[in-house]
């Protein structure tokens, strides 16, 4: 009779871990379960547009110093949420560059004049998309590769501030 009572010891010891597991498993669980139901109200309260009361702590924060390069950096910069001085202060850090070509490359495109047929019976009717002007017998125009024509002077203006042509939005060297 003494087998069936350490046997029941033993059944016993074997129940108590298992429980434990399971409570610790449970516990588990429960948090992940919180966790999840706290991103789902999260991005359900982001799609309906709620906003909380709560000022949100900004993603770069503005600190006056003499060294712009003591700005922090984060991957997650949004400037609709950043006031006037911390955009100034993200503007100094990066500073300025320039999205159009140099005055080396524009000199590549050669310009060459206009020429209309003056007994040509159909009346010109192309215009500068940049000037809105029509062109004019002899006026000096320039063919990007991608075959639009623009005045020169147009077109070098433009190429300074931007390097692609303004109608088809193809980069000019590219």
């Amino acid at each position: 009779m003494a087998a069936p009572n350490t046997y029941a010891v033993h059944v016993s010891s074997e129940t108590h871990k298992i429980e434990a597991w399971c409570q610790s498993d449970e516990a588990l669980a429960r948090q992940l379960q919180d966790e999840e139901d706290s991103r789902d109200a999260a991005a359900t309260r982001e799609l309906a547009g709620n906003i909380s009361l709560e000022t949100p702590s900004p993603a770069v924060e503005y600190i006056p110093a003499n060294n712009a390069a003591q700005v922090a950096r984060e991957d997650n910069v949004d400037p609709d949420n950043m006031s006037y001085e911390q955009l100034q202060a993200i503007g100094e850090a990066v500073g300025t560059q320039s999205r159009g070509l140099s005055d080396d490359l524009i000199c590549y495109l050669v310009p060459f004049r206009n020429k209309c047929n003056f007994f040509s019976s159909k009346k010109n009717t192309e215009e500068c998309v940049i000037c809105k002007s029509t062109y004019k017998s002899r006026q000096k125009l320039i063919r990007l590769p991608c075959s639009h024509c623009y005045h020169a002077d147009c077109i070098t203006r433009w190429l300074k501030i931007n390097k692609a042509c303004p109608v088809c939005n193809e980069e000019v060297f590219g």
